[in-house]
């Protein structure tokens, strides 16, 4: 499928204008001319020039490309022409999809795009006034975009992420042809997103990698492909024009700001409708080209927020005399976002973000496609989800997406390209302070934040804050050098956690909220969350508010069955084919359903467990879970969303259940990650609830059920409680109950509801309860942590060993969660294989929170090709780029008896952990054993005597594949 969103049908040959066509006489028209369809088109593999004397001649124009439109969807168009076969070049970097691509981070994803010089060319013959006003819009354009009309130079765009304006009046003739040329170039050898290979790039100097110095918008599988992607049209009017205008709210006012070109002396008129009904209107006298005018807020006037996206309309038409000479309309929406102490207020509410990070990846289009139908239909599912917050990293979206944006009630953080000039930052600002979906503008995500860099922040932060009230200013998406990786030279306070308190001051001074790391409890040590109030001591330093940097990123397995909708598309199947190879190579393309599906079901449970933690903590107002979608150009497969890159719900978890921790408000319970209890053990808990809705719960009903397997209730609760304050956590009763004694380990369900405002708020948790038994004791069983010759002449002569460390194979650091999306090192969960051991131990085919201490900082038993048969207890699911068949629970037959190999940790205290320790011995000491391959004991023995010297390389590469020192 290719970038055909909205494209028009239209004659390459002359158009011609009449310009009473356009003159208005009442509301409801514009004169704008939309150009887009075909152009006459030449390209050239040699970079852009601004002199009009190298443009290329006219009789070269022998191609043709369309508008909206990006070069490599189009072939077809110019594919015969001679310009095509002789001076072609394609992106030199690019790098098919292999793996394993490295033994952990993979780069991103490339594709092989045309590059060079675009140039497009239209004849318009236009019927001009002598004081007509002509500007023409293009794009935004992929990369340097250039207009010549009539062969002067007209200008040239400031970026990528914007649609760029030319003023043409001065230039065109009338009732002639006048030739309009468009060129866009990517030439760009300095290392951008097809990496230079001597590594040279201009955002050296802002902290920046080669491939990564971009921003998201041009990297991975779009990368630089060049391209007219937002249309070209005409605005024609006489003799004055509606530059610009935006509305926004101040001190319980609603404020205009208007910008003319050539208005002094003329009149504006002005009004403000909500569903047909004029609010308010008024006029004035323009005495200069830009002013501000202020107006009490009209009665009915409905505010704007996540929850009611409640949206008016504003005109403006602009006369000269008594003849309307250009007019303006779009959308608003009334509303103030504010910083108040930590806490972030929607309309003097406090309101909870809860976010996904936006990483710019369409796989149907490749690039970001203008189809205001699409957005609404995509980030609608996400809506559905609980979602309000969308936090666009380094990339600023189309208009539709904030239009979108506006009519769903999402709230949008903004992100500038990695490297920026002023110009672009203005026009982003610009662009989005005309909706009042953006609240928060934010430079860019993790760079250097030394002192150079603190005072562009603060020069950033004051340009917002003049070209657009209302918007708060993030300064950086995890402040790097001053919450993380420090130089030698600063001054570092290690407590609650390291952090530099002299350069937090100063961010304190232009800032109004901070992406925070949090310590990467909310990230990539999520499962070693301290528990609300050790988080609420590290969250002490930001003293702002503070959205948690990029949650999650919890890496995920492939699913193969979206393969064949990647067919025919741009970005193709390469991703899928090379992971088949990997998996086939290594004998699990078989499992590889089984895989997806265990991995789907064990990341929802941490990922709500994550979220909860999350919500536990006052101090904390959003998130931006990473990611909302899978986005595959991102180190080559990043399975880390709740859906998968098609909006779709993923296995194992429906919308429902996303909500349930997803929401404005979200029941929590205090146990966190510690689920695992003994029979007979009295808890000492509490059920809160994270409110956000947008009012007071009253007459609320609260009541809260234990269960067993079969749904039978153990104990329950019901609470009346008369109001529940909106904006905040409040604890709704102390869980306190004597758990029964059990003769075998039972996995119970806590359900908990809510019952309010007509309302009923869910969730429930798992956990597990295990009875104490008593050590086994057997003369044909032991256990140690080192085999020796008598252990293997043991076994040999009918003895069985539980070995649990000095294993006779590699091992490999674990942890218990996934490893982190993207890369390759470590699991991405675990499955729970048939063995009889199982059939005591609650569980359901996957490791759960009952694996969490066993498992935690433990060792994975990697196989190799000397080994048995993998045919293992406890199966580690391997990421697709970097299969290693690999157990923390195994068996063999050795002799006559049997060796275990467990690299799980039986603490005495875990009752999870003790509890298998005693299914494991007392398998090993019964009668009944399950089949297992056979070890032979003179093999075993050498590998006794001559240890597996395995050292697992770890090589840091940059983004486009190179190694990094």
């Amino acid at each position: 499928m290719k970038n055909r969103f909205n494209i028009a049908a239209a004659d390459p040959q002359t158009v011609k204008i009449k310009y009473d066509l356009f003159r208005q006489t009442s509301f409801p028209g514009s004169g704008v001319v939309p150009l887009d369809g075909e152009w006459d088109f030449f390209y050239s593999h040699l970079a852009l020039s601004s002199d009009p004397a190298r443009l290329p001649a006219a009789e070269k124009f022998t191609g043709r490309m369309v508008t909206p439109g990006y070069w490599d969807d189009w072939y077809e168009l110019f594919d015969e022409q001679d310009f095509f076969g002789d001076m072609a070049r394609f992106n030199p970097d690019y790098r098919k999809p292999h793996f394993p691509m490295a033994n952990s981070l993979t780069p991103h994803a490339s594709s092989n795009f045309l590059i060079g010089t675009g140039y497009y060319r239209k004849l318009l013959e236009i019927d001009l006034a002598e004081d007509s006003v002509a500007t023409l819009s293009v794009g935004p354009a992929m990369w340097d975009c250039m207009v010549f009309c009539n062969r002067q130079f007209a200008g040239k765009s400031a970026g990528y992420s914007t649609a760029s304006e030319f003023d043409l009046s001065k230039l065109l003739k009338k009732n002639e042809p006048n030739e309009i040329i468009v060129a866009v170039c990517n030439v760009h050898d300095d290392g951008g997103a097809y990496c230079r290979k001597d590594g040279s790039h201009d955002g050296e100097e802002r902290g920046a990698r080669p491939g990564q110095h971009r921003g998201l918008a041009a990297q991975g599988y779009q990368s630089e492909r060049a391209g007219i992607c937002g249309g070209v049209a005409l605005k024609l009017t006489r003799s004055g024009a509606i530059s610009d205008a935006f509305l926004y709210l101040q001190n319980n006012r609603i404020f205009w700001n208007v910008e003319l070109k050539n208005g002094i002396g003329k009149k504006l008129q002005w009004r403000l409708i909500y569903q047909h009904n004029v609010l308010a209107e008024g006029s004035r006298e323009c005495t200069a080209d830009s002013f501000v005018f202020d107006m009490p807020i009209p009665e009915n006037a409905p505010a704007w927020s996540d929850e009611s996206p409640e949206l008016m309309q504003v005109e403006l038409a602009l006369y000269s005399q008594e003849s309307l000479i250009d007019f303006r309309h779009n959308s608003w929406g009334m509303r103030s976002f504010t910083r108040e102490g930590t806490a972030l207020q929607l309309n003097g509410k406090n309101v909870y973000l809860r976010g996904v990070t936006e990483h710019c990846y369409f796989p149907e289009s490749c690039n970001p496609h203008f189809s205001f139908d699409k957005y609404m239909h995509d980030l609608g599912k996400l809506k559905n989800a609980g979602f309000n917050f969308i936090r666009c990293h380094t990339w600023c979206p189309p208009e539709p997406f904030y239009d979108a944006c506006d009519a769903l009630g999402f709230l949008v953080q903004t992100e500038l390209p990695v490297v920026w000039s002023d110009a672009e930052a203005e026009a982003i600002i610009r662009m989005i302070r005309r909706h009042p979906s953006a609240v928060i503008l934010c430079e860019g995500n993790e760079k250097i934040l030394d002192m150079n860099m603190l005072e562009l922040l603060r020069k950033l932060a004051a340009m917002m804050r003049k070209l657009a009230p209302g918007m708060l200013f993030n300064p950086q998406e995890a402040m790097r050098g001053i919450e993380y990786d420090f130089t030698p030279d600063q001054k570092i306070l290690e407590t609650p956690v390291p952090h530099d308190p002299e350069r937090f001051a100063i961010t304190r001074e232009f800032s109004d909220v901070y992406g925070a790391l949090c310590g990467s409890i909310f990230s990539y040590c999520h499962e070693q969350f301290p528990g609300a109030e050790a988080a609420e001591k590290i969250m002490s330093i930001y003293k702002l508010p503070c959205l948690a940097h990029e949650i999650g990123i919890l890496g995920g397995a492939l699913d193969f069955t979206l393969e064949k909708r990647y067919e025919n598309t741009f970005i193709g199947t390469d991703l899928f084919a090379a992971a088949r190879a990997n998996m086939q190579k290594h004998g699990v393309m078989e499992k590889a359903l089984e895989y997806y599906q265990i991995n789907n079901l064990f990341i929802a449970s941490l990922r709500k467990q994550l979220i909860e933690n999350l919500r536990s903590c006052g101090s904390i107002c959003g998130y931006d879970y990473l990611g909302g979608i899978d986005t595959h150009w991102h180190l080559t497969g990043y399975s880390c969303g709740i859906f998968n890159e098609f909006y779709e719900e993923k296995y194992g978890e429906s919308v429902s259940d996303i909500l349930r921790y997803n929401n404005a408000s979200v029941l929590l319970w205090s146990a966190g990650k510690n689920r695992r209890f003994t029979a007979g053990e009295s808890l000492a808990q509490s059920l809160a609830i994270s409110h956000y809705g947008k009012a007071a719960f009253t007459g609320a009903v609260f009541q809260w059920s234990l269960q067993d397997s079969p749904g039978r209730v153990i104990a329950s609760e019901c609470i009346n409680i008369d109001s529940i304050a909106s904006g905040g956590i409040r604890e709704l009763c102390k869980l306190q109950l004597t758990l029964p004694q059990f003769d075998q380990a039972q996995q119970l369900l806590l359900k908990a509801d809510l019952t309010a405002n007509g309302k009923t708020l869910s969730n429930q948790w798992k956990l597990w309860v295990f009875p104490a038994k008593q050590a086994v004791k057997a003369d044909n069983c032991r256990i140690t942590t080192k085999l020796d010759d008598a252990d293997i002449e043991f076994m040999k002569q009918g003895g069985n060993i539980l070995l649990t460390d000095n294993f006779p194979a590699a091992t490999e650091r674990e942890m218990f969660r996934t490893h982190t999306s993207g890369r390759s090192l470590l699991h991405a969960g675990a499955i729970l294989r048939e063995h009889p051991i199982w059939r005591k131990f609650p569980a359901e085919g996957f490791a759960d929170w009952q694996f969490f201490p066993m498992m935690d900082q433990s060792y994975s038993i990697v196989y190799d090709s000397d080994m048995p048969e993998f045919k293992v207890l406890f199966e580690l699911i391997p990421s697709f780029k970097r299969i290693r068949h690999k157990t923390m629970l195994t068996e063999f037959q050795v002799g006559q008896g049997r060796l275990m190999l467990c690299s799980l940790h039986l603490n005495e205290d875990d009752p999870a952990g003790s509890y298998l320790k005693y299914l494991l011995l007392e398998y090993l000491s019964g009668d009944q054993k399950s089949e297992a391959p056979d070890w032979a004991v003179e093999k075993l023995r050498e590998r006794l005597h001559n240890p597996v010297n395995y050292v697992c390389q770890y090589r840091k590469i940059d983004a486009g594949g190179r190694p990094v020192d």
